[in-house]
Order: structure tokens, then C-alpha cells, then sequence
């Protein structure tokens, strides 16, 4: 019995080697939203919930100085992804999905995102849909101004206020605007 245990000692220790040696794991992207629906400035006045404010988070969403509390993908029925890259310039897009503290469900997608080198303003596509939206709503392309608050961008993470002056819904030609004091942040994204 001796001689089998001779045999098979030196596959012990590489596979020690590799276990010890592995990557660590990534942590989940995460993120947080108070998103503000208004009536639009300008066109027709038919947005469904003007002045309705949904805060997605655990359980408070972000401000402009508060940076409230987080969702973890996969946790809580949230799911967030989310990419930030570059140096200063940076590109970045994501999605928040999770309930809101009224229950409600909402998505949050902004695509195009682009932010300045001196990580003080940008502009980004969004759209948004809620249980009380006929549909999901949709700013022009790059139609959306970002603040970066305190000039918190960096590879993997982003937190900024938007403000779309429309976002509207083709098929039912409904048209909102997404007001100023909606705040994001996504964090712990591809780039980091």
C-alpha cells in the first residue's frame, strides 16, 4: 500500500500550486438610481407620471451628495451590468434593473456615454421603463447631459447626475423628459 501512495505524492503538490495560485474572484457590478420622470420643456404636454421619482436601492438611492445605497447583480432580484472605460476621456454604458421603494420595476439604460477628460460633464442615450410608462422611453442619441459628481469617474466605476430634455415612446407618441436630479452610480465594472 505504501509503494501506491510513492506513486501519485508528486500530482499533490502542483495541484496545491494551482489552487493557491488562482485569480481572485471578481466582485459583482453594483449601482443605484433615483431616477426623476418630468414633463418634457418642450412638445406635446402627455407624459403618464410627471413629477414621479423612483429610487432603486438598498434602501435609498443616490443624490448629487449623498451616494445612498447599493444593489449587487443577482441579489434582491437586481440585475446591474455595466462597462466604464478610458482614461479621461472615458466611455461607459450600463443598465440598472431592481424594484424601486415603492415596488415598482425599473430600467435604467444608458448607451453612448461619453465623459470628459477634465471628468466634470458628459453626455449619454437613456431610456427608461416603469410600470407606469406605456413602453420604454428614449432620449435622442446623446441627447442626455451628465454632471460627474465630484469628478467620481475612473476605469470600472461612474457616478453622475443626468438630465434628458425628452425622452419619448415612438408607438404611443408619449413624450417625458428625465429630470435633474436623476442620479446613478455603477461600480465594480468591466474596465475596473
Amino acid at each position: 500500500m505504501m509503494n501506491g501512495y510513492r506513486q501519485w505524492w508528486f500530482l499533490t503538490v502542483p495541484l496545491l500550486a494551482a489552487l493557491g495560485c488562482s485569480d481572485p474572484v471578481p466582485r459583482p457590478p453594483q449601482g443605484n438610481l433615483t431616477l426623476s420622470v418630468q414633463q418634457a420643456l418642450t412638445g406635446p404636454v402627455n407624459c403618464p407620471v410627471p413629477g414621479k421619482t423612483y429610487i432603486v436601492g438598498n434602501p435609498s438611492g443616490p443624490t448629487a451628495v449623498d451616494d445612498g445605497d447599493r444593489l449587487i447583480d443577482g441579489e434582491h432580484g437586481a440585475s446591474i451590468k455595466c462597462s466604464v472605460h478610458g482614461g479621461g476621456p472615458y466611455t461607459f454604458s450600463g443598465t440598472i434593473k431592481g424594484l424601486s421603494s415603492e415596488s415598482d420595476k425599473v430600467t435604467f439604460t444608458i448607451t453612448n456615454g461619453n465623459v470628459s477628460a477634465d471628468k466634470a460633464t458628459g453626455t449619454a442615450t437613456i431610456a427608461v421603463n416603469t410600470p407606469q410608462l406605456p413602453g420604454t422611453f428614449t432620449s435622442p442619441e446623446g441627447g442626455c447631459a451628465l454632471t460627474i459628481v465630484n469628478g467620481n469617474v475612473k476605469g470600472g466605476s461612474i457616478w453622475a447626475t443626468a438630465n434628458c430634455p425628452t425622452i419619448t415612446e415612438p408607438s404611443t407618441a408619449k413624450t417625458c423628459a428625465v429630470g435633474t436630479t436623476t442620479t446613478f452610480i455603477l461600480e465594480n465594472c468591466d474596465g475596473s
